[in-house]
């Protein structure tokens, strides 16, 4: 029916309550949502009408409010989402129309838009974007792959794993790949699958 229930560890908001207390059974939060995503301290939902909320810990700006406060109940950030993705403390939704929005902690350039300072608000970085993939944990790097199944990295890179030949970090999106179908992001090595069932790996080995 759309309920959105969450529970757990509530330290910084994260479940979404109003409180801070731990939440030992699940609280209901938000209405009509069709998807969700976790971060480490914060969370997201994508309601049916395509609305995104966020809430949770807000240090480095990843619920994208335009506040360092965290953020103990959701609050509405971007309209016309179609999937979002988190980090640890970075976060990235695609619209409808495909554009890739990131947002929040940006040491490494995982943001994408060329600096490496944090983002508070949610910044465009690519357009005609299918997927993202978030890295977790403190190698935080992002990737995409575009409708016409180009793929894109960017952000920390210490062991190759924005997959560009380098181990400088990367600030702004780069090819990487063509033909991709997806992707998925570990702490410091990737993995893509092509449209023809070819697996693709790089990073720490």
């Amino acid at each position: 029916g759309g309920d959105l229930y969450c529970w757990g560890e509530n330290y910084d908001g994260q479940v979404g309550n109003g409180s801070t207390a731990n939440q030992t059974t699940p609280v209901k939060v938000l209405e009509d949502v069709e998807s969700v995503s976790l971060g480490d301290y914060h969370s997201t939902a994508v309601t049916t009408g395509g609305d995104l909320y966020c809430w949770g810990s807000n240090d480095y700006g990843q619920v994208g409010n335009g506040s360092m406060a965290d953020q103990t109940t959701p609050v509405k950030v971007l309209e016309d989402v179609e999937s979002v993705s988190l980090g640890d403390d970075h976060s990235a939704a695609v619209t409808t129309g495909g554009d890739l929005y990131c947002w929040g902690e940006n040491y490494d350039g995982q943001v994408g838009n060329g600096i490496t300072a944090n983002q508070y608000t949610p910044v465009k970085v690519l357009e005609d974007v299918e997927s993202i993939s978030l890295s977790l944990h403190d190698y935080c790097y992002s990737a995409a792959v575009t409708t016409g199944g180009d793929l894109y990295c960017w952000g920390r890179n210490g062991c190759g794993q924005v997959g560009n030949g380098s181990t400088a970090d990367q600030y702004t999106p780069v090819k990487v790949l063509e033909d991709v179908e997806s992707v998925s992001l570990g702490e410091r090595h990737s993995a893509a699958v092509t449209t023809g069932g070819d697996l693709y790996c790089w990073g720490r080995n």
